[in-house]
């Protein structure tokens, strides 16, 4: 088995940013890479930019590896086991990234004493702003924990969390980027409809959603706090607070993020059938 190489199977965008984030920290070199995808086109241009080894199947990414990355779709998932399922024994560390897909799941399609880490970036790792939970199977060992903190390190925030968490950090974190992205689209509407002119709207939106949320991050207050300084009695951010709260901006969220949480449930259900 080879010395501390990874094999990335999947290189979508998640996969090639976490991969993208250790070379560029210098985790793994990128002689000691191998990656696979199903579109051959896309992991050969990868390949080449990052100077990283191509491998033909994900049997021969596995094979090359003693850390696999997991990077595929929970549809697919059986599918990419029924192939390298063999070449997973317990010489080898096995991270999947895959919504809904339990570290049993795994260890059942693998051989004996496999060592599985479940983890959940999102999608800000690709600025190295990430959040990823973790969580480990059944023979997974404190250094394979530290291992997977350390790679996902390298794209942001890591947090260890017991496995019945992850689908409802799935729902979180996992889509929360794409939460915001949809208030901004809609913050954007909101600006042009009052007659803020087009090309200074989106800067003006983004710019807004940044520095609120770098507050957020660097203030030791609750966000209900930070919520009240800016909301002067009688004032106009508490006549549009008023107007989030008269229609159930609260349930709204609340509603959205069970249902995240109920497909992340779905897809681990329907993979294990």
């Amino acid at each position: 088995m080879p010395s501390r190489k990874l094999g990335v199977i999947g290189v979508g965008n998640m996969g090639s940013a976490i991969l993208r984030g250790v070379i560029k920290a210098g985790l793994f070199r990128p002689d000691e890479v191998t990656i696979c995808d199903l579109v051959a086109e896309k992991a050969a241009g990868l390949a080449s930019e990052l100077k990283i080894n191509l491998a033909r199947t994900a049997s021969d990414a596995a094979r090359a590896a003693s850390t696999v990355l997991l990077a595929v779709k929970p549809q697919t998932m059986g599918e990419c086991l029924s192939e390298v399922g063999d070449i997973i024994d317990g010489s080898r560390l096995v991270i999947s990234i895959a919504a809904g897909i339990s570290t049993e799941f795994i260890e059942k399609r693998v051989r004996p004493n496999a060592r599985v880490v479940r983890a959940m970036p999102n999608t800000p790792a690709l600025v190295g702003a990430g959040a990823t939970a973790i969580c480990g199977g059944t023979h997974a060992t404190p250094q394979d924990l530290a291992e997977a903190e350390l790679l996902f390190g390298a794209l942001g925030k890591v947090y260890r969390v017991d496995e019945s968490l992850m689908d409802a950090v799935t729902a979180v974190s996992g889509s929360g980027p794409a939460y915001l992205f949809l208030f901004a689209e809609c913050l954007e509407r909101a600006a042009l409809a009052c007659g803020l002119p087009a090309s200074e709207t989106g800067d003006l939106v983004t710019q807004t959603l940044f520095g609120a949320s770098k507050l957020l991050r660097e203030s030791d207050e609750h966000p209900s706090v930070l919520r009240a300084r800016v909301t002067s009695p009688g004032g106009t951010t508490e006549a549009a607070i008023a107007a989030f709260n008269e229609r159930g901006l609260d349930e709204i969220v609340r509603t959205a993020v069970t249902s995240a949480l109920e497909r992340a449930r779905e897809l681990g259900g329907v993979k294990k059938r």
